[in-house]
């Protein structure tokens, strides 16, 4: 039996969970970690978003999904970047909380641009995959 799944609520979900956590006042804990688990699992296993047409469509499609995973990506991270701004390890941040903040909101481009590029590889491998081999 097929269920079907709002993709949009899922993803919403996805960000609305982030951002409570995220609000909460003081260090990244592991638990934050845990819960960045939890719903990338939550996402690899319910959101599928659709193929797009080639060309600007599928470009601007690719934006929302990537951006979700990014930022659970950077919740996952969360706990070991703030570690490592704190502790010294990623001095060029500083050793506060804006120190913190910077180094994921540079974490959270790089998993972006990551997943994009990923995205948008994997729709053209699937769109390759469905001609036939007469075209």
């Amino acid at each position: 039996m097929a269920v079907e799944v709002d993709q949009a609520a899922l993803a919403g979900a996805a960000v609305a969970g982030v951002i409570a956590i995220s609000s909460a006042e003081g260090r990244y804990e592991p638990f934050e970690t845990v819960t960045g688990v939890v719903l990338a699992i939550l996402l690899a296993a319910y959101y599928r978003p659709s193929t797009p047409e080639k060309g600007r469509d599928e470009a601007v499609k690719a934006l929302t999904p990537s951006a979700v995973v990014a930022l659970v990506a950077s919740l996952v991270a969360s706990s070991v970047v703030d570690w490592a701004t704190m502790s010294g390890r990623l001095h060029v941040f500083g050793r506060n909380s804006l120190g913190t903040s910077w180094a994921l909101s540079l974490f959270w481009l790089i998993a972006f641009v990551g997943a994009y590029i990923a995205l948008r590889y994997h729709w053209g491998a699937k769109r390759r995959r469905s001609r036939s081999p007469t075209q």
